[in-house]
């Protein structure tokens, strides 16, 4: 029962994981990116060639950018809740009448980047009306070419679209009915980067922007924007050749409130002909003159860029009706002369840009608003002491990178805060330069030529002082001189500090040349610093010594204990090792008489003799328990036998025991006295038939014979009893007869 019970859950959780896999490769999430609540799909480059299924009814933007989709998918409809949808860059080529149908939350639909290349192949009559809330369609980058009239048909009906965008899609002209007369609800137009060369019966009562960029427009008819009542917002910039203004072609609109032309190559410009322009960016033209009351219609104008133009010259009456105007630039002209009054028709400018002009000498000029002035790069090389009264809301002055030698003394001006000479050839000042200023916040000089210190007494007026650039200059550095030392406080110490320390740098003289000026006059400033310190390098000399000195007698120490100790371990390694040899010895020593106490008799090991051995063994004379006791016994006598025999005796008894035949002739020759007197060799002990093969070998018969004397002429028999002696009592060792030299049995 239990088995069937666990393959019963075996085959449940194999079902449940199938249905889950199952449902995973249906949903389409397992094929795009999905949100946590799923109502963002992105499904952009995975090569799908239409909507995967499986995604949900609540989805509200899907993105199927850069795929293989070539017809609008069908299971679109399905999408009801759908705001956004991302088609481009794919292979759309047409979109049926149906293709947007139930799709009422729509709002933005980006076609860009497809196969479009007739506008009746987008049925541009019937897509866009089931989709009644759609803002934003995005057509760019598609080739439609033109936007003529289609057989009097309205090119695009919609109700609710207020962007349309049309970049880069080879459009020529614009001709026929309005292609905007079907969108009633239109804001926005682009139609960027096209060869259009002209813009002809473009009507719509809604439209607010309209950008037609880096095109082929030569001009506009004056009244083609008098047909667009809500325009607000104009950018024709990078148009080549465009013309704005002529003596009998005036471009006019009361509703324009931003123009951007730059980039045009407009010679002359007049802005007449919109009265309620607020922002003109004219940058980047080739405008060489203004002419008098050249903005006298715009009297709302607040912002005007003319930089990056050849204007040459300005009339005093040239910006009069400009009362809101706020910013002018008009930086990188060639400029060499500004009237006196012209600012004044400006009341309300505050910024004025005269950078890269021709301005040799700032003149009386005078304003009532202006509070920043950027005149740099103008090559001014004078600059009178009255030049600042007319700015009588100047806060901050740029006269960087020019030409002046000297500033003027007492320049007064009650709100200039930021005073900026960087960059010129200014090469002294004194008490009375800045003594008119009184509420100057910051003073740059950074690259002049000063060489002489400045006093801290040039800046009693200026009590407000925060910020004093003084580096990159020339400046002699005179240690001896307590202006000095006074003025290095003055501008390094807190809590009023005004330049870092490590920015005054020494030019002269040559041995301080590249130093700051603490690191060159630190010990003329300090000079019981210096005492101080000649006494604790002395001080610092003599610790080092016996610093030096103790640290080498510590290590002498250390090493001499470290050899003691290292002696100590090698004899104690020595006398570790000579215990093992001894216990190694002792242990072989044991093992040896082990196996010499338990190995068998080497007698017992002898085998006996063979039958014809036994047949040639000599016959023993007397009655013996064993051939050991015949001749092993020192005490026992041989019986019957004297102890010396003559030499006749010897052959008698030879001849008659039979061992030496009578027809042998031998020759026995006695031995020396000396020779008898030699002590007989203790017998060994050998077994029987070793006893009878020694005895009765030739030179045993010979030895004998010369010991008893025997000519050669005598023969005898020799008769060899063997003596065998059992031993009384075992023997665990056996010593030689020989000598008393120990054998390697004895061990």
């Amino acid at each position: 029962m239990r088995l069937q019970g666990l393959l019963l859950l075996v085959i449940l959780a194999s079902a449940e994981i199938s249905d889950v896999d199952d449902s995973d490769s249906n949903d389409a999430c397992y094929i795009c990116k999905c949100s946590a609540d799923k109502t963002n799909v992105d499904c952009s480059k995975r090569g799908l060639t239409g909507i995967p299924d499986g995604i949900s009814e609540k989805v509200m933007r899907l993105n199927m950018s850069s795929n293989e989709i070539s017809k609008i998918p069908q299971n679109l409809n399905k999408l009801h809740n759908l705001v956004e949808l991302d088609l481009s860059n794919n292979r759309v080529s047409s979109i049926p009448e149906d293709a947007l149908n139930n799709m009422t939350s729509l709002e933005l639909l980006n076609l860009s980047q497809n196969d479009f290349n007739s506008w009746l192949n987008l049925n541009p009559n019937e897509f866009l009306q089931p989709a009644t809330n759609l803002k934003i369609l995005d057509l760019s980058h598609n080739k439609f070419y033109t936007m003529d009239n289609l057989a009097n048909q309205e090119l695009l009906i919609s109700p609710s679209l207020e962007t349309l965008i049309l970049d880069n899609c080879k459009i020529t002209s614009i001709r026929g009915r309005s292609p905007l007369s079907g969108l009633i609800n239109i804001r926005v137009f682009k139609i960027n980067s096209n060869p259009l060369s002209r813009i002809q019966g473009l009507v719509s009562p809604t439209l607010k922007s309209f950008y037609a960029s880096n095109c082929l427009l030569s001009s506009i008819n004056h009244n083609e924007l008098s047909y667009l009542p809500s325009l607000v917002y104009l950018q024709l910039s990078n148009n080549n050749g465009l013309v704005l203004y002529s003596s009998s072609n005036t471009v006019m609109s009361n509703s324009l409130k931003y123009l951007d032309v730059s980039y045009c190559n407009i010679m002359q410009i007049s802005l007449a002909g919109f009265p309620n322009l607020r922002r003109a960016l004219i940058s980047h033209n080739v405008v060489r003159f203004l002419e008098s009351n050249n903005f006298i219609n715009n009297s709302k104008l607040e912002y005007l860029d003319l930089s990056y133009n050849n204007i040459g010259s300005l009339k005093s009456d040239t910006f009069r009706g400009l009362g809101t105007l706020k910013y002018l630039d008009l930086s990188w002209n060639e400029i060499a002369h500004i009237p006196e009054d012209s600012l004044l028709e400006m009341p309300s400018l505050t910024q004025l840009k005269l950078r890269r002009n021709y301005l040799t000498r700032v003149g009386h000029l005078s304003s009532t608003s202006v509070s920043v002035l950027d005149m740099s790069y103008c090559e001014i090389n004078t600059m009178g002491k009255d030049s600042l009264e007319g700015w009588q809301s100047l806060v901050d002055l740029d006269l960087s990178h020019n030409l002046l030698s000297y500033i003027p003394d007492s320049l007064s001006s009650n709100t200039l805060k930021y005073l900026n000479f960087n960059f010129n050839r200014i090469s002294a000042v004194n008490n009375a330069t800045f003594y008119m200023l009184p509420r100057l916040r910051g003073l740059g000089v950074i690259g002049n030529r000063f060489t002489t210190v400045w006093s801290r007494s040039y800046f009693d007026s200026n009590p407000y002082l925060e910020r004093l650039d003084l580096m990159d200059n020339m400046w002699r550095c005179d240690c001896a001189d307590s202006n000095m030392f006074d003025f290095y406080e003055f501008v390094t110490l807190e809590p009023n500090k005004k330049e870092e320390s490590y920015n005054l740098i020494c030019n002269s003289p040559v041995n301080l040349v590249g130093q700051t000026w603490l690191e060159a006059c630190y010990f003329s400033w300090n000079p019981t610093d210096k005492k101080a310190n000649a006494d604790a390098l002395i001080w610092f000399i003599v610790v080092m010594i016996v610093g030096l000195a103790l640290c080498l007698t510590l290590i002498n120490v250390i090493r001499r204990s470290m050899n003691r100790r290292l002696a100590g371990l090698q004899e104690e390694r020595l006398r570790q090792v000579e215990e093992a040899r001894d216990r190694l010895r002792q242990l072989r020593m044991r093992a040896e008489q082990e196996a010499l106490c338990n190995a068998p008799d080497p007698r017992d090991l002898v085998a006996p003799p063979s039958y014809d051995e036994a047949l040639s063994m000599p016959k023993l004379t007397t009655s013996c328990q064993s051939l050991c006791d015949e001749r092993t016994g020192k005490k026992k006598r041989r019986k019957g036998r004297r102890k010396t025999k003559s030499s006749g005796d010897l052959l008698e008894e030879t001849e008659r025991n039979g061992d030496l035949s009578v027809g042998d002739d031998l020759e026995l020759n006695e031995a020396p006295e000396t020779q008898r007197r030699r002590r007989r060799r203790r017998p060994r002990n050998f077994g029987s038939h070793e006893i009878a093969e020694l005895d009765q070998s030739p030179g045993v018969r010979r030895r004998r014979m010369s010991e008893y004397g025997m000519s050669g002429n005598e023969s005898f028999t020799v008769v060899v009893e063997p003596v065998l002696e059992r031993p009384l009592r075992p023997r665990n060792r056996r010593y030689s007869i020989d000598d008393d030299e120990p054998r390697e049995s004895d061990f």
